[in-house]
């Protein structure tokens, strides 16, 4: 079956900021402090579920919300509400989509000036409900043209405007009713322009697929009108929230089908759904099997071990010196024991992007930290071996890695800043890669040749810097919502992806400089080639939908590990 995706399919501005406010506010908790939502944060329930696990509760009622830190939802809410909310005693933190928050403005701003309040939309929808709290009680809502005769042609004063994930084409039929009535009446499109684009998309897949899979909760007003559009278009349409919803015997009568979804839901359900569709060609079976067996290489981190071990015997083909296992060996324990450990520090970010690799890592936490404290004996045993500084280089890089993510004990003038190494801003973009770099020239510090060697590890750290960077750029929905502080978080995905650019391009300028300034052997040439493709890969990889693919993921991690096989070929031969 071919599967179509929708571009615009997942997370919007509004729910991701929402998701973020509430984020912090767990990362900030103090303890015994009370956390909670007023009414659901977003209508996804798998997301609602992840925060409910993180102790933030789902209030309904004012008085429950007495003294508590309340995180006033995306939808909005009536400002009597958050009046009431405030002589209660709670401490509200507003996370409000700006769209939304436009539209209390526009509305409250006409309301003061006498006018009365025209609002399409579903009238027990949250957002409606709090967009009629600043009409000052001269406001109506309707979903249907005809609805307008209810109204008296006399009014002088009348303003129009939308549910922001209100259908389009029903819009604009109202309106056009609506001027006719009230020629002299203000209209302002208030649907954002995030629902339009995905309302758009939808009609244009539906001419090109046989069947629409829309995926979003089945309380989500954006979502629930994706799917009248697909069903507009008179194509066969299903609105689930899982792909636990999906009858195969159902889909398995379409050879070509689109999947869109809601602004509530998050990446990883979109792509079950298009994995449940892709699965069910009968030729994909053996593919799967392959796909499994790399997602769990992935997961298990042998590939960033391997690629770690690999760039020792680079290093070495750059300084024409000694790439014995042992070193390789070393570097592997460490890399692999380093991220092993940091996964579990990072549980939130990866639950967010893909909670199966979450779970496997739950399952196998014992094996983990057992295999990670025997790599690091390991690695330090080896380091010893090749001389005492160099095992106490080793020891303060693992030192490093360890409190990368423990709380540090600050001065409590010095709370403003960072508790966590890893919450510096950028840290695990450049924090990772100078690692990378340390570990695989550990070996090689004490030579005589210190240029040829810095010179060999600052060529790592670009690589490493690149892999890095292109990672975060798949990880980067479930890195916002935790708020860590990658690059891609900080700059956001264009700029992050200019910088990525540059940093290949700095590679292959410094890959051409070194043969000729006499600092590195002939083998850096051959450092374009990971140059190139690394910039087809991020072509690729900013075009997809569903970056958070492992096999796209396995693809970033192969390119230092060919280039390493390629550098102990070339020590054979030279």
């Amino acid at each position: 079956m071919k599967v179509v995706i929708a571009k615009t399919a997942g997370f919007c501005k509004g729910v991701r900021g929402a998701i973020e406010v509430t984020m912090n506010a767990i990362q900030q908790r103090q303890k015994g402090e009370d956390l909670c939502t007023f009414g659901p944060l977003i209508h996804n329930s798998q997301v609602l579920s992840m925060l409910a696990k993180k102790g933030v509760a789902d209030e309904s009622l004012i008085e429950r919300c007495a003294g508590k830190k309340v995180v006033i939802r995306a939808h909005g809410i009536p400002p009597y509400s958050r009046q009431k909310l405030h002589e209660q005693g709670a401490i509200l933190l507003d996370a409000t989509c700006k769209r939304v928050a436009k539209v209390h403005a526009a509305i409250k701003r006409h309301a003061r000036h006498g006018y009365n309040t025209i609002i399409v939309g579903d009238a027990d929808h949250a957002e409606v409900i709090g967009l009629l709290g600043y009409t000052e009680n001269r406001g109506a809502v309707i979903n249907r043209a005809e609805q307008l005769d209810d109204f008296p042609p006399e009014w002088d004063k009348v303003l129009l405007v939308a549910q922001t994930t209100q259908n389009e084409e029903v819009f604009r039929e109202i309106e056009e009713a609506f001027r006719k009535k009230y020629p002299n009446g203000i209209v302002k499109n208030t649907i954002c322009d995030s629902t339009q684009e995905r309302q758009a998309e939808v009609r244009q897949m539906c001419s090109k697929v046989e069947a629409m899979v829309i995926v979003g909760g089945h309380n989500s007003g954006n979502t629930l009108r994706l799917a009248e559009v697909a069903q507009d278009c008179r194509i066969p349409t299903f609105h689930v929230e899982t792909q636990a919803e999906l009858d195969p015997a159902v889909m398995g009568r379409y050879s070509c089908v689109g999947v869109s979804a809601g602004a509530s839901t998050p990446n990883w359900i979109i792509r079950d759904v298009v994995d449940f569709l892709e699965a069910m060609d009968p030729g994909v079976g053996r593919k799967l099997r392959v796909r499994h067996l790399l997602d769990g290489l992935a997961y298990g981190n042998f590939f960033i071990a391997l690629a770690t071990a690999l760039l020792v015997q680079t290093a070495a083909a750059l300084t024409n010196l000694a790439g014995q296992a042992s070193f390789s060996l070393m570097a592997a324990g460490y890399a692999f024991a380093m991220h092993s450990l940091n996964v579990y520090l990072d549980q939130d970010s990866i639950e967010l992007n893909d909670p199966g690799r979450a779970a496997f890592y739950f399952k196998w936490r014992p094996i983990f930290m057992g295999s990670s404290a025997v790599c690091l004996g390991i690695a330090l045993a080896l380091a010893y071996q090749i001389g005492f500084p160099n095992f106490l280089a080793m020891f303060v890089l693992i030192l490093l890695g360890v409190l990368y993510g423990v709380k540090l004990f600050l001065p409590s003038d010095w709370q403003r800043f960072p508790a966590k190494i890893k919450d510096i801003p950028t840290s695990k973009t450049f924090l990772v890669p100078m690692a990378w770099a340390a570990v695989c020239i550990l070996p090689y510090f004490t030579d005589y040749r210190p240029v040829t060697v810095a010179y060999a590890g600052w060529i790592i750290f670009l690589l490493a810097l690149v892999r890095t960077t292109m990672l975060d750029l798949l990880a980067v929905q479930g890195d916002r919502l935790v708020g860590k502080e990658t690059l891609v978080v900080l700059a956001g995905e264009k700029n992050t992806l200019l910088f990525v650019v540059g940093a290949l391009a700095l590679l292959a300028v410094t890959a051409l400089l070194g043969p000729f300034a006499g600092i590195s052997t002939g083998f850096s040439y051959f450092l374009l080639v990971p140059a190139v493709i690394y910039g087809i890969f991020l072509k690729i990889g900013y075009a997809r939908k569903l970056r958070e693919d492992p096999i796209y993921e396995v693809m970033i991690e192969i390119v230092p590990i060919v280039t390493g096989l390629c550098a102990i070929g070339w020590n054979l031969t030279h």
